[in-house]
């Protein structure tokens, strides 16, 4: 199904029929009403409790995604060797997938997950928000951790001189 708004932009139009494709007019007509059912059905504390991991796995990913620049602008000042590269190319990846784990975090439901009987509906919720607090939980302590990695490595790589003192 396509929009035929004339507000939007064409490429609106366009990720709006990808990210609608296959469904009815009903379905889109009722989406509204399956998340209005999905916020009342659902505890406040549930909904609060997603929010804060919404919250700091957003600020975890600026910080990681910091970090990536950071390690991409310095790199030529650090490395000139192959184990040095080899040392900041593993810093950068450690990070890249913390960022895959924050974004994961920030994943928003599917449409197709709300259209679960009601007894289930609390039971996917839970289940997903144990999912998020506990890899937003991993990815914060390995962000600690490399972080503290990095601010150790940095000057070593930087000083450090491949092949002196032999």
């Amino acid at each position: 199904m396509t929009s035929t708004l004339p507000s939007r932009s064409m490429i609106d139009r366009m990720f709006f029929a990808l990210v609608t494709r296959g469904w009815d007019t009903d379905k889109v007509s009722g989406y509204r009403g399956r998340m209005r059912s999905y916020m009342v059905d659902l505890p406040v504390e549930i909904i609060e409790s997603f929010k804060l991991v919404d919250v700091k796995a957003t600020g975890l990913l600026t910080h990681v995604s910091l970090m990536i620049a950071g390690l991409g602008l310095v790199a030529p000042l650090v490395a000139s060797h192959k184990l040095e590269v080899g040392v900041l190319v593993f810093e950068i990846g450690i990070y890249l997938l913390i960022a895959v784990g924050c974004l994961r975090c920030l994943s928003v439901f599917h449409l197709k997950e709300f259209d679960v009987p009601q007894d289930k509906l609390l039971q996917l919720v839970e289940h997903e928000l144990i999912l998020r607090r506990e890899l937003f939980s991993l990815c914060i302590r390995a962000s600690i951790i490399f972080t503290i990695l990095v601010f150790l490595t940095l000057p070593i790589l930087f000083f450090w001189e491949p092949g002196a003192g032999q």
